[in-house]
């Protein structure tokens, strides 16, 4: 006589693993507002950066403008001196001055460009990150309403495959019902229940025993694997 918790075992089966892919259905969309939030944030992150670099870049012009206009002044007065200079000796010391002054001058212009452009630059992504966190809010609303329907949708389903899920319980013997619910729980929901391929357990590819294969193509009995325990059927398709 064909053991009638067979079967309804396999039913069972297919039922988890629906279950099971609409749950991993859930994560995947949980995920994707997990993504827009990691994105918002560390763009947020960057603007702060960026903001802290202009102010850095801006502090540091505004002292280098200082030193350029003083080192000016002070070439303009010993151009003006140079040229009333009456010594030689007065002459050579306002030349050296004015020969060391010159690069001094050119190097900090240099270096004032170079802000200029760290400047500019930094003012470019402020702007890009601004404008990025302004559209980001309307996206993020819109995925995170996409996300709100889609996780209803696979909740709904996954409720109405727990009352058909259910309904096959009941049909279970205790012991058939016992060993589904140690073995649900021991694999996550995920293939408790195995066929043979080859004489061999398709759940962990364990070499079975002759007489175990024969009684589980037989169906009179519920047989386990002695290696994974998982359930073994004849056939699941």
């Amino acid at each position: 006589m064909q053991n009638k918790d067979i079967p309804n075992l396999l039913e069972l089966q297919k039922i988890e693993n629906k279950i099971h892919e609409r749950h991993h259905n859930i994560e995947g969309h949980k995920k994707r507002i997990e993504h827009i939030n990691n994105q918002i944030k560390k763009r947020k992150e960057l603007l702060i950066k960026n903001e802290e670099d202009l102010e850095t870049h801006k502090s540091e012009l505004k002292k280098k403008e200082k030193v350029l206009f003083n080192l000016e002044e002070k070439k303009k007065k010993s151009n003006e001196h140079y040229k009333v200079a009456k010594s030689q000796i007065e002459v050579e010391a306002l030349e050296k001055e004015l020969k060391d002054l010159s690069p001094s001058i050119e190097a900090l212009e240099d270096e004032i460009l170079e802000l200029l452009d760290s400047i500019d630059e930094c003012e470019a992504k402020i702007k890009d990150g601004q404008n990025f966190l302004k559209g980001s809010k309307d996206t993020k609303e819109e995925i995170e309403k996409e996300v709100n329907e889609d996780i209803y949708d696979d909740e709904h389903a996954i409720s109405v495959f727990q009352k058909k899920e259910d309904s096959f319980l009941e049909l279970l013997s205790s012991e058939a019902k016992s060993l589904f619910n140690g073995l649900k729980a021991r694999y996550k929901s995920k293939e408790f229940i195995t066929n043979v391929e080859k004489g061999k357990c398709k759940g962990c590819f364990y070499m079975l025993p002759s007489h175990l294969v024969e009684s589980i193509y037989r169906g009179i009995n519920i047989e386990c694997c002695p290696s994974c325990q998982r359930i073994l059927a004849p056939d699941l398709d």
